[in-house]
């Protein structure tokens, strides 16, 4: 790609309306741009990083036998009727076709779910078994907030598991919470915890939430030393003693990016979904949910990693791995050399991004701050006389002191994919 090239227009100055310094670096950066009060286009660079945010959630998913399906946006009242919740969410967005027939947009599928395993499970021997989606969801909150942190339209992955037996539904559950911190630390995120919760409008006996600890996150959470944690649901927010083993809690902020429920048979009864057991008997399966919030995981990146200048992804999520920039000289060998770099790198598969533009040095470096290509090689005149590079690192999640600040004019492809290779651990 090429930065002249790039659907994006970064911003100078402040960012009017920008609730936190994520939500102002995702404008300022042109990662975002708000069509409507809380639903965003991504751009170019936001949809790169969340179709890597994405890829990481399904190599998870997958790796514990989920299988990926894609359900509509849209689904007929009836099967929210039929659970008892369309008069129940205050979220749920409803509207009437020409026909007269009443629909939803979905802010969850549940039922969509239900109604799709229907079709499906007959016998116990099917189960257990998982499916997944990554949609676009709509919830029509009354206030929306911080960008991509609180919106009424957004992408999410959201998950559901079937199972004969409750004992069955926790063993998955556990594989799935496990799974779930490993996304997040992959996604290059340092301080998220999993805190027990209420199960809320979404119903079940057991559910957890994994929560950016954040100061602007706007969800109060309750810490003990002895690894008690939970959400102000379960709690008096004046409480002070750990109930669990009576120490003092510590009261943190946090941003809520994931959740995972036992929901029991409340859907699959409510709903009739049944099976055969193997002594011929019908019953209904047990479930099991568990989402997260794509954009918002995004956001979470920015907000938590994020300095003055710009973002700062780690390798699995950054837009691009590489930045190439050239500093015109006289004798115009620079420019040349950065397409060659930019060339070679494309044809290796490595997603790369140049700046050859006519413009500034500073320009450049600024705009490259809010790309925030882990590695960025910059070829100039005073680097070229010593057949050398220069090497930038923008990570936080490596420790890059003992990596070369340049590299070789011969040998920038080997240094470059080692260079990779380390930021990439």
């Amino acid at each position: 790609m090429r930065i002249e090239n790039l659907c994006v227009k970064r911003l100078i100055g402040d960012v009017a309306g920008a609730t936190t310094h994520g939500h102002k670096i995702a404008v300022k950066g042109g990662y975002i741009y708000q069509t409507f009060q809380g639903g965003y286009t991504l751009s170019p660079l936001g949809w790169r990083v969340v179709r890597n945010i994405e890829n990481i959630i399904r190599s998870e998913m997958d790796a514990i036998d989920g299988q990926e399906i894609l359900m509509p946006v849209v689904s007929g009242a009836d099967i929210w009727r039929e659970s008892g919740r369309y008069d129940t969410v205050d979220v749920l967005a409803k509207f009437k076709g020409r026909s007269g027939a009443d629909y939803v947009l979905n802010p969850t599928h549940e039922e969509v779910v239900v109604d799709f395993v229907k079709s499906v499970l007959e016998t116990y021997r099917q189960m257990p078994f998982m499916v997944y989606q990554i949609q676009t969801k709509f919830r029509d909150e009354l206030r929306v907030r911080a960008g991509l942190i609180r919106t009424r339209e957004f992408i999410m992955k959201d998950a559901y598991s079937f199972h004969e037996t409750q004992a069955d539904l926790e063993k998955y559950y556990n594989r799935c919470l496990d799974a779930y911190t490993r996304v997040f630390e992959r996604c290059g995120l340092k301080n998220v915890i999993s805190v027990m919760s209420s199960t809320g409008d979404m119903g079940g006996s057991v559910a957890h939430e994994f929560q950016l600890v954040n100061d602007m996150g706007e969800d109060t959470l309750f810490l003990c030393d002895c690894g008690f944690s939970t959400n102000k649901e379960l709690v008096d927010e004046n409480t002070e003693s750990c109930p669990k083993c009576g120490k003092k809690l510590r009261k943190v902020r946090g941003i809520e990016i994931g959740n995972i429920f036992q929901l029991g048979t409340k859907y699959s009864a409510s709903m009739n979904l049944t099976y055969t057991n193997a002594d011929g008997e019908t019953r209904n399966p047990i479930m099991g949910c568990y989402g997260i919030g794509v954009g918002r995981t995004m956001a979470a990146i920015i907000e938590e990693s994020a300095d003055d200048k710009g973002p700062i992804w780690n390798m699995a999520t950054a837009p691009f791995a590489v930045e190439v920039i050239g500093l015109a000289d006289k004798e115009g060998k620079t420019l040349p050399l950065a397409e060659k770099i930019y060339n070679d790198l494309r044809a290796a598969g490595i997603e790369t991004i140049i700046d050859n533009r006519d413009a500034r040095a500073g320009e450049k470096f600024a705009d490259a701050d809010l790309i925030a290509a882990p590695i960025r090689i910059i070829v100039s005149a005073k680097n070229l006389a010593n057949n050398a590079l220069e090497v930038k690192y923008r990570t936080n999640n490596v420790d890059t002191s003992d990596m070369p600040t340049t590299f070789g004019v011969d040998t920038y492809m080997s240094d470059i994919q080692d260079a990779i290779a380390k930021l990439s651990k």
